[in-house]
């Protein structure tokens, strides 16, 4: 009798859950609905509903067509565009269509125009639904920087470069136009499928929405935490190979907030070699060297995000939402040869487990040091499962001669991706991703810290010489798979370093959910963070090594040492 009844409440839950999901997959798709997500942290935990593609357009060189074809590693990426048409008499440039219902989530471009000295640049014209008026027809640099109908924090200045987060919906299709020849942008945007309900933006609907944004500016700006349900503040000294292990609530839960002080007073290479690791129902899916987690592989860097925050006196603080059905624990390792003391402060709020919810991993992976005359697409992440790609954080240790940082993200999602050949995401350069831009060499003027991302160091005052790291974190702009992802970031140095045979070493950390099952690549590198960290006085004897053909001998086996990490 009892089994039976429980099978019956089992069937009605399916029911009802069938219900519930088949009335969100078809709810309808809003301005201010797309705004409320922007808003709410624990959203990106949670498969979307109503599913959606992730793609991107840009004006990546279209010499690049295949891996395996000349032309894969192509620069000069900001001139290229999908064709040019006649439009009320005058010629314009598409640089995006869409045709379907979908929401631009992200638009990028730098604040000059072919040259550094021209910051006006063309007019952009978004046209939806095949409407031959365009929503949007204004100058694309003040657009997109926040000085026209867009106003910070949804469109904003970063470094050289403007980068606009406000959701565009539309219910038939999208195309957007530049009135002169196009320069380097690239446009991020969610496809829906074709039966999904989409409510077309308009300056109507932006203007009516005055209240809503300024809410939603707020939540993006300065996060709002309901009250834990429980809190735990942890305190040790952990000695060589030793651990504190701190073992959570057990039912439907989510930590909320994590807080990390280390001290360093005995050495920076304490955030290298102290490890934050976090296992989920026995499922282990954080393993990342403490300091790079939170961008600051070998020194406290500040910055401020909307999921990563760091202070001056050095407190780490994570937002993600990180949810689980029965049970978690969050673990520090210390793998250096001296003792480190560490504070650990833990908010747990409860959590509605159901069959759309997914884990929060962080993955931690070092490549290098590379040989700066070689382009490689190293890779961040391969996933097998069903997740959403949610942010990511690069640091690179560069010599200072030159830019390190001419590559471009490429994304394929799921099978057809792969199968293909080609990614649905290929960019213009690596800073570009982050959204800021060259055309000079950065300096520590170029710092910023918006909630969609940062870049939170450059190397020293003056130059990238030393380690230069950035961040993204992706709300609206999340990218979705079915059953594969793989994210790789072409290590492209300019050509002042490819002509000096100058080394570079780079290690990265992606944040993804996942659902249950689904596995990625990335192993603990317990080796590599145990290691010294790399200074640039080192990596410069290396050069010289290698410039002097010492190191020439071995260039065989550290290229297939290279080839072989990257795969």
């Amino acid at each position: 009798m009892i089994q039976t009844l429980k099978k019956v409440m089992l069937a009605w839950l399916f029911i009802i859950s069938s219900i519930i999901n088949g009335t969100a997959q078809n709810q309808e798709v809003t301005f201010r609905s797309l705004l409320q997500e922007m808003g709410d942290r624990t959203i990106i935990a949670q498969w979307p509903v109503p599913e959606f593609r992730s793609l991107q357009a840009s004006s990546y060189n279209r010499a690049s067509v295949a891996p395996d074809q000349p032309g894969w590693f192509a620069d000069s990426d900001g001139v290229s565009w999908i064709r040019d048409e006649i439009n009320g008499g005058k010629k314009e440039f598409v640089i995006m269509e869409h045709d379907g219902p979908g929401c631009i989530t992200r638009m990028w471009t730098p604040f000059f125009y072919y040259n550094f000295n021209n910051r006006v640049g063309p007019n952009v014209k978004i046209y939806l639904d095949g409407n031959k008026t365009p929503v949007i027809n204004e100058n694309f640099i003040s657009l997109l920087t926040g000085k026209g109908t867009i106003t910070p924090p949804f469109a904003t200045y970063t470094a050289r470069a403007g980068v606009c987060f406000l959701p565009i919906p539309f219910s038939k299709s999208c195309k957007i136009t530049l009135d002169d020849k196009a320069f380097y942008n690239i446009i991020n945007y969610r496809a829906f499928d074709k039966s999904a309900k989409v409510e077309t933006f308009s300056k109507a609907t932006y203007l009516k929405a005055s209240s809503f944004l300024t809410t939603t500016a707020e939540k993006l700006e300065n996060p709002q935490f309901p009250d834990a349900v429980w809190q735990k503040t942890s305190e040790k000294n952990i000695k060589q190979n030793d651990s504190l292990v701190i073992l959570l609530p057990g039912g439907n839960h989510a930590i909320e907030q994590l807080n990390i002080l280390i001290d360093t007073s005995n050495g920076l290479q304490n955030l290298r070699s102290t490890i934050l690791k976090m296992t989920f129902d026995g499922k282990q899916t954080v393993w990342s060297p403490l300091g790079d987690f939170f961008c600051s592989p070998d020194t406290i860097n500040p910055f401020k995000t909307r999921n990563l925050n760091v202070t001056k006196d050095g407190k780490m603080s994570c937002s993600w939402i990180m949810p689980y059905a029965s049970d978690a624990q969050v673990t520090l390792i210390n793998l250096l040869g001296h003792q480190v003391s560490v504070s650990v402060d833990l908010k747990v709020v409860n959590y509605n487990w159901n069959e759309r919810s997914m884990y929060f991993h962080a993955n931690w992976t070092c490549i290098g040091p590379l040989p700066g005359n070689r382009f490689y697409d190293m890779n961040f992440i391969a996933v097998r499962g069903k997740g959403v790609l949610a942010g990511d954080a690069l640091t690179v240790l560069s010599p200072g001669i030159g830019w390190w940082g001419e590559g471009d993200e490429k994304i394929y999602i799921d099978e057809k991706d792969i199968n293909r050949k080609f990614p649905s995401h290929f960019g213009t350069g690596t800073e570009d991703y982050y959204g800021w831009a060259g055309g000079v060499v950065p300096t520590g003027k170029d710092l910023f810290s918006r909630p969609f991302g940062s870049n939170v160091r450059i190397g020293n005052q003056s130059n990238p010489s030393g380690y230069n790291t950035c961040l993204r974190n992706r709300i609206l702009d999340g990218v979705p798979f079915n059953n594969r992802l793989i994210f790789d970031m072409e290590a492209s140095p300019g050509t002042d370093i490819r002509n000096h045979w100058n080394l570079l070493s780079y290690s990265m950390v992606t944040f993804w959910y996942g659902m249950p099952g689904a596995i990625s690549n990335r192993i603990p590198q317990r080796n590599q963070a145990k290691q010294k960290l790399i200074s640039v006085p080192e990596i410069e004897r290396m050069e010289q090594m290698l410039r002097d053909s010492i190191f020439n001998f071995n260039t065989e086996k550290l290229e297939k040492r290279v080839r072989d990490s990257v795969k």
